[in-house]
């Protein structure tokens, strides 16, 4: 009768060990261009302004 650990041997599987640290996740760096920085910030976004009662874009 065989074990559970010599099957996971046998499939060549490898067994997770409670002592192992987790693999650290890498960051992925996001590349934005300085038109879309621009955009997050607000700076392409219409300008309206009151003008005898009506609402008009600048």
């Amino acid at each position: 009768m065989r074990t559970i650990q010599t099957e996971i041997k046998r499939a060549g599987l490898k067994e997770k060990c409670s002592t192992d640290p987790p693999a650290p996740k890498k960051k992925v760096k996001e590349q934005l261009s300085k038109w879309d920085i621009e955009e997050l910030m607000g700076i392409r976004r219409d300008t309206y302004k009151r003008q005898n009662g009506a609402i008009r874009r600048r």
